[in-house]
């Protein structure tokens, strides 16, 4: 008699771990799922808006971007204060200064914009202050301008940039 009540208190347990571990198995396929294939699609709605035939291949996108960047005149712009910013040179000597102006369609943005003001000029210097003096070449600069635009984007609710143009470079 004894016996069988091992048995079956064992089995219930067997039953039990293995149906904890199916429904593990299932969340984490669920939620990897769900990153592949919905996650995916909100993330490129927060990046600058670049026609979908120009994100074939990462190799094609930067002289693309070039192209895109030159095509697009904004219809309002925005005016930041002066940066002045340390370059990441070795030397650590080196430094750049600009003006910066963003560029948008949505009338809606421009109250957006002096509220969020700090917030900008904050994500601003922590890209450019990620650069070095070699960057600051023609491809380079559209380069800083597509990932500057991406990162303010990111930070706003009520429309987006669709360019930036800079103002007084001074690399030194």
């Amino acid at each position: 008699m004894e016996k069988k009540k091992e048995k079956k208190s064992g089995g219930k347990l067997k039953f039990i771990i293995i149906g904890i571990v199916a429904v593990a198995i299932l969340g984490a396929g669920g939620y990897f799922g769900y990153n592949k294939f919905f996650a995916s699609k909100e993330n490129t709605t927060n990046k600058a808006v670049i026609p979908q035939q120009q994100m074939t291949a990462q190799g094609q996108q930067v002289a693309q971007n070039t192209s895109y960047l030159q095509q697009v005149v904004s219809a309002k712009t925005y005016d930041l204060d002066e940066f002045l910013v340390n370059l990441a040179d070795e030397d650590g000597k080196r430094y750049l200064k600009v003006k910066i102006s963003l560029g948008y369609d949505n009338k809606k943005l421009d109250t957006e914009l002096e509220e969020k003001k700090p917030i900008l000029r904050d994500a601003i210097i922590s890209v450019l202050r990620t650069k070095k003096a070699a960057d600051m070449s023609a491809k380079g600069m559209d380069n800083i301008k597509m990932e500057l635009i991406q990162r303010i984007n990111t930070n706003l609710t009520k429309g987006q940039l669709n360019n930036i143009y800079f103002d007084n470079l001074l690399v030194q």
